[in-house]
């Protein structure tokens, strides 16, 4: 068990709702095994009070913090500067306090994608859908696109948000990205973003095109609670490998802690040690 000190630098995770997050417990983890002197916290944020909650972190000097729904883009106006990824997603998932300097960054997309080529699950040339067009779609798509992706399709209620994820993959990659799903298309991976199946909400499955699913198919949500949704036990069903947000989460929370304590660790080695502890995941 770690011990607070007076040299304790203090780091948590700001969203709503926010008592279904591993957060703590896998970044106690992470500082206990690499003798980082920190305390992690969860901190349940309305909306509206994100700019006190802001200015209350601050005020105490903590040294940084990660950002979950639905705050990741309303975040970015509390800030004095957003690295280039953030800025180019216009989302933020992590926080680090530089000298006093706020500055954001979002290590969501590349969680994803590290996450799935340790399962083996090719990205460059593959036809991706994902649903939904939030915060956190917004970086997954962003690195997908990077990773080389041949095509991504959006489809999402708010086409709004949709567009506007399209317009920043034209903008900054050479994927193919389209707003309508062509059931004729071979469609390699599938992408859950939305909250849908999520705790306390199991009896729901976002995905109205179960049809276009086979044993080809890699079927990916990022709700990791419960650890197989609707989606992926349907989508299991029809024999498609099944990935959930676990990896996800322990590969973003890696390099958020590499962000806060500017250090570098074994990603392979505490990728398999938490996934272990944090859930039934395997590489």
């Amino acid at each position: 068990m770690i011990e607070t000190t007076n040299q304790t630098k203090l780091f948590g995770i700001m969203g709503t709702p926010i008592e279904h997050t591993l957060s703590p417990k896998m970044h106690s983890y992470m500082a206990e095994e690499s003798g980082v002197d920190m305390s992690y916290l969860a901190f349940d944020v309305a909306p509206e009070k994100l700019h006190t909650a802001m200015e209350g972190m601050k005020s105490v000097g903590a040294c940084g913090f990660n950002i979950t729904a639905p705050h990741k883009i309303e975040i970015m106006k509390e800030l004095d500067e957003i690295k280039d990824d953030a800025s180019n997603m216009n989302s933020v998932n992590t926080i680090v306090n530089r000298n006093g300097k706020w500055i954001g960054f979002n290590t969501d997309g590349d969680g994803f994608c590290s996450s799935l080529i340790l399962e083996g699950c090719e990205i460059k040339g593959r036809n991706v859908l994902i649903i939904g067009a939030g915060g956190s779609a917004r970086g997954v798509c962003y690195k997908l696109a990077e990773y080389g992706a041949a095509s991504i399709t959006i489809t999402a209620r708010t086409k709004e948000k949709i567009h506007i994820i399209a317009e920043m993959l034209k903008k900054y990659s050479s994927t193919e990205v389209y707003d309508v799903i062509d059931k004729t298309k071979k469609y390699d991976i599938i992408i859950n973003s939305t909250p849908l199946g999520m705790h306390p909400n199991e009896d729901k499955n976002p995905c109205e095109f179960m049809d276009i699913i086979n044993e080809g198919t890699v079927c990916c949500d990022l709700i990791y609670n419960p650890a197989k949704t609707l989606f992926l036990q349907e989508a299991e069903g029809k024999g498609a490998k099944i990935i959930n947000g676990l990896g996800m989460l322990v590969m973003q929370g890696i390099l958020a802690f590499e962000l806060f304590n500017e250090v570098k660790l074994d990603h392979k080695k505490y990728y398999k040690e938490l996934s272990c502890l944090l859930g039934d995941f395997k590489i």
